[in-house]
Parts: C-alpha cells; sequence; structure tokens
C-alpha cells in the first residue's frame, strides 16, 4: 500500500517526544520515534511548543502557527531526512515559518483563540480568566482540549473531562498527543490533591 502523503513537522516529534520521555503516565505504553534534536527548529515558537512546553520562554509574546514544504532535500537536517527516507516518495518536510507559509494543521478561529488564551497563560498564569468562552460552543477538538487544559490549570476544574470518551478524532495526530499532554496534566494534579 502506497501512502499519498507522510508529513514531518519536526516540532511535533521533538515536543511530544519529551513530553512522552518526561512523562508519569505514558513513557512506558507510549512509543515513540529516533530522538530528533530541537537545534533546527529555527526561532522555535511554534504553536506546538506553545502547547507541549511548560516552560514557554516569557519573551516570546507570539507563536507561529504558518509552516513551509522544505522542497530542497538537500536543506534538510541530516537527521530528518534520514527520517523521511522512510517514505521517500510521499515524505514532506515542513518547517515552522513567521509568515508566508500554509496552514498546515488547518487550525480554525476558535484554535486561534484558545491558543491566544493558552499564550497568555504560559506569560503571566496569574493574570488570565476563560470565564468569557463557553465551552459548549467551541468549534473544534483542539478548542475544546486547550479550553479543558486552562480550566484545570486556572480554575483547577476537571469536570468537563471525560476520560472515557476521547475528544480527539482518531485520525488527527495532534489532537491525540495534546489529550495525552491533558490526561497527564490531570493525572499529577489528581495525585498531588491526595497527598
Amino acid at each position: 500500500m502506497t501512502i499519498a502523503s507522510t508529513r514531518l513537522t519536526p516540532d511535533i516529534q521533538f515536543y511530544f517526544e519529551n513530553f512522552v520521555r518526561t512523562s508519569t503516565l505514558n513513557n512506558i505504553i507510549t512509543p515513540f520515534s529516533c530522538t530528533l534534536s530541537s537545534t533546527y527548529l529555527l526561532e522555535n515558537k511554534s504553536f506546538i511548543r506553545l502547547l507541549f512546553d511548560d516552560s514557554w520562554d516569557i519573551l516570546n509574546t507570539n507563536y507561529t502557527y504558518l509552516f513551509e514544504e522544505i522542497t530542497n532535500k538537500l536543506s534538510i537536517p541530516y537527521d530528518f531526512r534520514t527520517r523521511l527516507m522512510i517514505y521517500p516518495v510521499s515524505g514532506k518536510y515542513y518547517q515552522s515559518v513567521e509568515s508566508d507559509g500554509i496552514n498546515l494543521f488547518n487550525l480554525e478561529s476558535d484554535d486561534i483563540l484558545l491558543l491566544n488564551k493558552l499564550l497568555e497563560y504560559r506569560l503571566d498564569s496569574t493574570s488570565i480568566n476563560i470565564i468569557d468562552i463557553d465551552y459548549s460552543s467551541l468549534s473544534t477538538n483542539l478548542s475544546k482540549l486547550i479550553f479543558l487544559y486552562l480550566d484545570l490549570k486556572i480554575n483547577n476544574n476537571y469536570e468537563i473531562f471525560d476520560d472515557v470518551t476521547p475528544i480527539a478524532s482518531s485520525i488527527n495526530l495532534l489532537e491525540n498527543c495534546f489529550e495525552m499532554y491533558i490526561c497527564e496534566n490531570l493525572f499529577l494534579y489528581i495525585s498531588e490533591k491526595e497527598l
């Protein structure tokens, strides 16, 4: 069977792998691929880092959500080029860019709204609220997941979260990875609360 499209975005591979390696719940059951270096993540301000990195640099007051395909194979770092050779025909390499890129993850307005709230939280966790956002009116799974994360972190609330029925689409890698991240945070919160 030929795969029509295989996309490598080093941001998601790097930050999700870092999360899994330090995870209490997931590090044994979640397989991850080869280790990649952050050296080639350019300015390192992608929204993927914003999602998974608890130590977001407070000097980074914005994030990027655009990506560009790097078509010159020789300009792709060796580690990534080697990884792409698993699917040499369909493999494509995308890197985060500030402008003139594509919305590779098809982020919608609700996603951007919640990513902006997440950025506010990462910059100053004491001065943000989400009371003006109605969870049930959010139109995307990712925005709902970000809301749940923020509700846990800001309000110590996890009543909406259903740990039986996944929110993430079974075919969306980013959503599944972020839902695992939320489960980890919820587990840690409940564990500390019970002590």
